[in-house]
């Protein structure tokens, strides 16, 4: 059933607390303590550090979400969906709920300076700067590393059920973080090897990332800069939400340096949300809209197919077929022009 117009307002307008809650939850991490059964808010805060009487109001406003439960005895379970903010758990959210509640909500806060001015947010560091920033402050370097490697486990998954990547040997994961692209390719394909490209300092987490992956022994982190050069030798080149980091100057930049690695066999997918042509009122249009806001805040942008299309020829790649992978994402698969 359809909501009043004035609710479905109010709703949206009221909507902001909920990421908050998420994100502290995580960051005092109570549903890893949660994780060994219910317990009571004076016990979780003596085991998260909390002050007591905050984190029986942030139990209760957790449990109004449907993160965890209040039983009669006063004690607080974890429900199935509270336990995705654990940090141990298959498909975890963690990361996520961090990275929203702290760096998307500054980047959000900024939304009418972005607007006024066509400019980038005033809250946080943008571009190669911003990447760089995040060396010096490695709690949030973590968390951002790691809601990347989250989203990146699921348009991997997506991808893999409408595109067949069985028929490459040699991946390399451009701008690939920690490798969540790379490892779940290497996990369902034994017999690929691979390498995951990005800034130097993030090797020590790409390594422990790759190992407790199981793919280790296939898989290799290279250091650089992808627009000063990429690595060549590789038969596939896949960028999941790298081109929609930048604006059209710098992505051509880097899809040109890509293009100068690539030998004329070589296949190049980008993962992407594809904006469409009309947009409708609809969760899915709303969350590649989202995406689009998001990139906006750091100076980038989400693209139609049709400039897709025109962008990758710019840089010298011919775009062959854009594949719907799940809910948003999309297979763009592209080869040497």
């Amino acid at each position: 059933m359809s909501l009043p117009p004035q609710e479905h307002l109010r709703q949206m307008v009221l909507g902001f607390w909920a990421a908050q809650v998420a994100c502290a939850a995580a960051a005092l991490s109570l549903p890893d303590h949660l994780a060994a059964g219910p317990m009571t808010a004076d016990d979780l805060a003596k085991a998260s550090g909390g002050h007591a009487r905050s984190v029986l109001r942030l139990l209760r406003a957790m449990a109004s979400l449907g993160l965890c439960t209040q039983e009669a005895d006063g004690r607080f379970a974890l429900t199935e969906a509270g336990a995705y903010l654990r940090a141990d758990i298959p498909g975890s959210m963690r990361g996520r709920a961090l990275f929203t509640g702290d760096m998307v909500w500054k980047q959000f806060s900024d939304l009418t300076h972005q607007v006024k001015t066509g400019g980038t947010t005033r809250a946080l560091p943008t571009g190669l700067e911003g990447f760089e920033a995040l060396k010096n402050d490695p709690p949030r370097l973590h968390a951002f590393q790691q809601a990347m490697a989250e989203s990146s486990q699921l348009a991997a998954r997506d991808a893999m059920q409408a595109y067949d990547f069985s028929r490459f040997a040699r991946v390399l994961d451009l701008g690939g973080g920690y490798g969540g692209v790379l490892a779940e390719l290497l996990k369902a394909h034994p017999g690929q090897i691979g390498a995951v490209f990005d800034l130097p300092f993030l090797e020590p987490g790409a390594t422990a990332y790759l190992q407790k992956a199981g793919v280790e022994d296939r898989a290799r982190f290279i250091g650089g800069n992808f627009f000063e050069s990429v690595p060549g030798g590789f038969d596939l080149i896949v960028l999941k939400f790298i081109v929609h980091d930048w604006a059209d100057e710098e992505a051509r930049a880097l899809l040109t340096k890509a293009r100068e690695a690539a030998d004329e066999g070589c296949t190049l997918v980008l993962l992407e949300q594809v904006v469409p042509d009309v947009i409708a009122a609809t969760v899915e249009h709303q969350t590649v809209i989202r995406a689009d806001l998001t990139m906006m805040s750091i100076g980038g942008q989400e693209r139609t197919a049709g400039e897709y299309h025109d962008l990758l020829a710019e840089a010298g790649w011919r775009l062959d077929s854009v594949i719907p992978s799940g809910a948003v994402f999309s297979v763009l698969e592209a080869r040497p022009a």
